[in-house]
C-alpha cells in the first residue's frame, strides 16, 4: 500500500513495529517501534536480551499488564508511536494519520495535533473473543479470554476518529453492530494483493487436489467442515493445507483422525508468496470453509492465479467470490461443501472458465493499485471535511 500511494504522488511515513516488513525505503521514511513480544512468554523464559530491556517504560507497562493475561500491544504501540511522532512534528507536518487495526488510546492524544485520524478495521475483534469462547471449556478460560481483547479501549476510540475504514460492506454492518460506529463515518476499501507475484504460474493442475489456506487453529476458518467435506469425496482427492501442522498446530489434525481422512492430508508449513503462488497454480481448487470471513484473502490470491473457488457465503466472502469465478455455499455446511467441490473438480471446463474469470475479476477489485487509489480518495474527502 505504502509503495501504490508513493507512486500516486503521497509521502509516505511509516511507523511500524515487528515483525518488520520488507525495506520499504526506497518509497517512504520508516520509523521502527519497539516491541518485545512478550505475551504468553513466561518471565524465566525471557532470556537475558528481553531482561536487559524490560525496564524501559512501555516495555514494563507491557510486561506488567501481559501478566494479567492482557494483550496490550495495542495500547503501548498507540502510545509509543504518539511520542514518536511528538518529535517528528518539530521538524514536519501531516495531512492525515493512518492507524491499521490498533484503535488504541494514543490515537487519541494524536487528535490534540489538529490532524485527521483514520483507521483501517477489516472486522471488530468481536468475533475473534467469541469464537474463543466457543471453546473455552472452564471459567478460567472464559476469564482469560475476556481479558486478552481490549474491546473497551477499541470501541471507546473508534467513535472518536475521523473516518473508518473496511475491506467490505459486510465490515460496515459489523463495526456498526460491535462498536455501534456510525456507518457514514465509514468508507469500504477493498484488499490490495500484489498481482503480479500472484498470478498463474504455468505448472501442471493436480486435477484431484484441494487447496486451504489459513490458520487451522481459528475456529472461525471452519476446518471442521471441510475435514467432514472430505470424508465425503473420493478416496483420491487429496487435501493440502498451508498451514503448520503437528506438533506446533494439533487442531486440523486431530479433526482429519476423527473424520478418517489423515492418509489424504498433508501440511505445508509456512511458505513464502511465490511458493504459495505455485501451490494456487497446481492445485485444482482452494476451498474455503469459513464462518466468518472479514474479507477472505486467500480466495482473491487463488483467483489471481486462475483457481477456481469454493467458498461460504459467510461475512464477506461473496464481495469477493461471486458465480462467475467460484461456487458459494452455506457456511457450515459439509454436504454443500462436498457438492460444489465435485462439480468443479467433474468439468474440467468449467473449471478453466471459474479460473480466467477470476483473475480478471482479481485484476480488477484487488490489486494494490486499486487499493491505493481508493484509499487516496478517502484520504482527500476526510481532509476537505476536517
Amino acid at each position: 500500500m505504502s509503495r501504490e500511494l508513493a507512486r500516486l504522488g503521497v509521502d509516505v511515513d511509516v511507523l511500524v513495529g515487528p515483525p518488520y516488513p520488507d525495506p520499504l525505503d526506497e518509497w517512504a521514511t520508516v520509523y521502527k517501534i519497539e516491541n518485545l513480544n512478550i505475551w504468553a512468554v513466561r518471565t524465566r523464559d525471557f532470556g537475558p536480551g528481553r531482561l536487559l530491556r524490560i525496564f524501559s517504560v512501555w516495555n514494563f507497562i507491557d510486561y506488567l499488564f501481559t501478566r494479567f493475561h492482557f494483550f496490550s500491544e495495542m495500547e503501548t504501540f498507540s502510545m509509543r508511536s504518539f511520542f514518536i511522532l511528538k518529535k517528528i512534528l518539530k521538524i514536519k507536518r501531516y495531512d492525515i494519520i493512518h492507524d491499521v487495526n490498533s484503535l488504541g488510546w494514543g490515537l487519541l492524544l494524536m487528535k490534540k495535533y489538529g490532524i485527521p485520524v483514520i483507521s483501517t478495521i477489516h472486522h471488530p475483534l468481536t468475533r475473534d473473543r467469541d469464537a474463543d469462547l466457543m471453546i473455552n471449556e472452564t471459567l478460567w478460560d472464559k476469564l482469560t479470554t475476556i481479558l486478552f481483547y481490549p474491546l473497551v479501549m477499541q470501541r471507546f476510540v473508534i467513535k472518536r476518529l475521523d473516518r473508518i475504514i473496511t475491506s467490505s460492506r459486510e465490515g460496515i454492518n459489523e463495526l456498526n453492530r460491535a462498536f455501534g460506529v456510525n456507518r457514514e463515518k465509514i468508507s469500504v476499501v477493498y484488499n490490495g494483493m500484489d498481482v503480479e507475484q500472484f498470478r498463474n504460474t504455468g505448472e501442471e493442475r493436480e486435477e484431484r487436489s484441494i487447496l486451504f489456506v489459513g490458520n487451522t487453529e481459528d475456529q472461525k476458518k471452519g476446518i471442521r467442515f471441510l475435514m467432514e467435506a472430505l470424508a465425503g469425496l473420493p478416496d483420491d482427492i487429496a487435501l493440502t493445507i498451508v498451514d503448520e501442522g503437528p506438533p506446533k498446530k494439533e487442531n486440523a489434525a486431530r479433526l482429519a483422525r476423527q473424520f478418517g481422512v489423515q492418509k489424504r492430508v498433508s501440511f505445508t508449513g509456512r511458505v513464502d508468496q511465490k511458493e504459495l503462488a505455485g501451490l494456487y497454480s497446481r492445485k485444482a481448487i482452494l476451498v474455503m470453509s469459513s464462518l466468518y470471513e472479514g474479507f477472505g484473502l486467500p480466495a482473491a490470491e487463488a483467483m489471481a492465479c486462475e483457481t477456481p473457488v469454493v467458498a461460504t457465503r459467510a461475512g464477506a466472502l461473496p464481495e469477493v467470490v461471486d458465480g462467475s469465478c467460484g461456487i458459494l455455499v452455506d457456511p457450515g455446511d459439509a454436504r454443500q461443501l462436498r457438492d460444489a467441490i465435485l462439480k468443479v473438480l467433474n468439468d474440467r471446463d468449467k473449471g478453466l472458465r471459474l479460473g480466467k474469470n477470476g483473475r480478471k475479476r482479481a485484476v480488477e477489485n484487488f490489486s494494490w493499485e486499486t487499493a491505493a487509489k481508493n484509499t487516496l480518495e478517502v484520504y482527500k474527502d476526510v481532509i476537505h471535511l476536517t
